[in-house]
């Protein structure tokens, strides 16, 4: 049994889906959204508290955790660092030491915003840097979780898709704004590798298959700029592309910093899966399917409760 926490999140739920899809069976835990998917488990838990935690790793015995469960929200992490601390360094240090007694699979979600963006294309062995809070507590959370558990895995990710909670990935914000008829800014010089999420949870769960431990670079084969990111997804959904409109970081007046190139190379799990990472115009055309298909529609029909939990992004 699987096991995925912040399953109400972006990525939760997705993993959650393709589990079902694929008739693996799968529990999902999450703490203030409640979420229903058919055929799969859905329990509230806080992760935050470690005796909750182990009872249910107790009750549940899983024989792999995707850990999802974060906080997400940069500008949330850099006013509240005591806070983004706990929830994303303690409470995985704390599921790996776990694991790592029962021997269940462990795998991490980490992020491409542990570089400082002076590089480019960064590869597993390159030296992380960090310049917010956000990015040095999941690096924190990285190295907790490689201390407890050594076979545990990492995936750094930067991910896009249908959220089954009421709030925006970077595809569904440029969306929402064209619809409405707005113009949108993109980013000329913030480059970073998207990924699909419905993509990326196919990758993690092959991962998760094959016993692949260590750090892997998850995203898009292709590097794009947040700008022409957005210029794809507009054309792609029939929006004219020109609606959006040029703008550099420095200009959004963000309270976090942020790292302009977050761009990472994806030889390592590529070569691990025998198979490319999807590039921008693949996943982007996936997206389009999967609304077509009714897929958001049903995804985010089976978030059932709300609560003021979203700002900081724990899911």
């Amino acid at each position: 049994m699987i096991l995925v926490t912040g399953a109400s999140g972006l990525l939760g739920a997705n993993l959650v889906a393709l589990a079902r899809e694929q008739g693996r069976e799968v529990v999902g835990v999450y703490h203030r959204h409640s979420l229903e998917v058919d055929g799969a488990k859905m329990l509230p838990v806080d992760l935050t508290d470690r005796s909750e935690t182990r009872r249910l790793f107790a009750e549940l015995n899983p024989s792999a955790v995707v850990h999802c469960a974060a906080a997400t929200d940069v500008d949330w992490c850099e006013e509240h660092p005591r806070e983004a601390e706990r929830i994303n360094a303690t409470v995985p240090s704390a599921i790996a030491e776990i694991t790592a007694h029962s021997g269940a699979r462990f795998l991490y979600i980490s992020t491409d915003s542990v570089f400082d963006g002076a590089g480019a294309n960064y590869a597993e062995t390159d030296c992380p840097a960090t310049v917010n809070v956000y990015a040095r507590t999941k690096l924190r959370g990285e190295a907790e979780v490689l201390e407890k558990y050594p076979a545990a895995s990492i995936a750094r990710v930067n991910l896009y898709g249908w959220n089954a909670q009421n709030k925006f990935s970077l595809a569904e914000w440029v969306l929402k704004h064209l619809a409405a008829g707005e113009v949108v800014p993109g980013f000329t010089d913030a480059i970073f590798c998207p990924i699909l999420a419905n993509d990326l949870a196919e990758v993690l769960f092959n991962l998760l298959d094959q016993n692949l431990c260590g750090l892997y670079h998850v995203v898009g084969s292709e590097a794009v700029s947040k700008y022409e990111f957005a210029r794809q997804v507009a054309l792609r959904f029939g929006f004219d592309p020109m609606r959006v409109v040029p703008m550099r970081m420095a200009e959004a007046g963000m309270r976090a910093r942020r790292p302009l190139n977050t761009s990472l190379n994806t030889r390592k799990i590529s070569g691990a899966l025998g198979r490319s990472m999807p590039n921008v115009a693949a996943g982007i055309r996936r997206l389009a399917e999967l609304r077509e298909s009714g897929y958001v529609d049903r995804i985010k029909g089976r978030l059932t409760g709300m609560s003021a939990g979203a700002q900081a992004g724990v899911q």
